[in-house]
């Protein structure tokens, strides 16, 4: 897999909050997060702020490793990710990650009659 090297404000799943604590605790680009691993910066990251921070974050980080939503990584890679941060160790993944992509459950049609409104009668009879 080859790193582009942006910034890290550009990657996928990171917001504005979380490229700044990435820049500040010493990750400000794709490279040096690559290098690092998505377990060792998030471990960073969670120094920085203990209650921020929860393993969908983790999660984040490996996504944002691998330009895949974090939503969409695969079950397998997520337990690996809990392992290896419960472990202390970086998580070897596999160089590419095929995102696991979920179908929308269909939304259902209640009534194809518009409704109308009716009028009340706001003003009191004398």
């Amino acid at each position: 897999m080859s790193v582009k090297n942006r910034p890290i404000e550009r990657l996928r799943n990171i917001g504005h909050v979380t490229a700044y604590d990435l820049k500040e605790v010493g990750i400000p680009d794709e490279k040096t997060l690559h290098e690092l691993g998505a377990v060792a910066a998030y471990q960073r990251l969670k120094g920085l702020r203990p209650r921020h921070y929860t393993v969908v974050g983790l999660w984040a980080l490996a996504g944002a490793i691998h330009d895949c939503p974090w939503n969409q990584l695969p079950p397998a890679v997520k337990k690996k990710l809990d392992k290896a941060l419960a472990n202390g160790v970086p998580a070897t993944l596999p160089s590419t990650v095929k995102p696991v992509v979920v179908a929308k459950p269909p939304t259902t049609v209640l009534s194809s009659k518009p409704q109308s409104k009716q009028k009340t009668n706001t003003r009191r009879k004398a």
